[in-house]
């Protein structure tokens, strides 16, 4: 029964073939065009192709991938923060030691799916938390100023 259909198939196909070498094309084929909207520049650049110097940070599944990161001391610095998460507010808080430390640092919330760049102050050497304001028991940080 199998060795039957594809020789259907196969000839089927002979067929087909034959038809087309013997008539010219009369028409073309062209896709449709996507639905999908191709990505703004801004939201283009992936994590992983930050611009030297600059720290990335991704926001995916409510909660940060990155979850150590080094950062200059001393000197000023950008993060890279993508926010992968549709629809959803996120930001980047920096405290001095740990999550109850003092606010050096308060990014800008915005929804995903966005890539935000944040020019960061000059860090005293140390650790410090990274913590969303709105998620803050979900997504944390240690952020290491060398």
């Amino acid at each position: 029964m199998r060795h039957a259909r594809l020789a259907l198939l196969a000839s089927s196909a002979l067929l087909a073939l034959s038809a087309c070498a013997s008539e010219p094309a009369t028409w073309t084929y062209a896709p449709a065009p996507s639905k999908t909207p191709p990505p703004s520049a801004e939201a283009s650049a992936a994590p992983s192709e930050a611009p030297s110097g600059n720290v990335a940070i991704t926001a995916a599944g409510v909660k940060f991938v990155e979850t150590s990161v080094d950062v200059p001391a001393a000197a000023e610095f950008k993060i890279d923060f993508d926010n992968q998460d549709p629809g959803t507010p996120h930001d980047i808080v920096i405290h001095k030691g740990d999550v109850n430390g003092e606010v050096v640092f308060k990014g800008e919330q915005f929804n995903g799916v966005k890539l935000m760049v944040y020019d960061v102050p000059a860090l005293d050497a140390g650790t410090y938390a990274f913590v969303c304001s709105i998620h803050p028991t979900l997504m944390t940080g240690v952020m290491n100023a060398q």
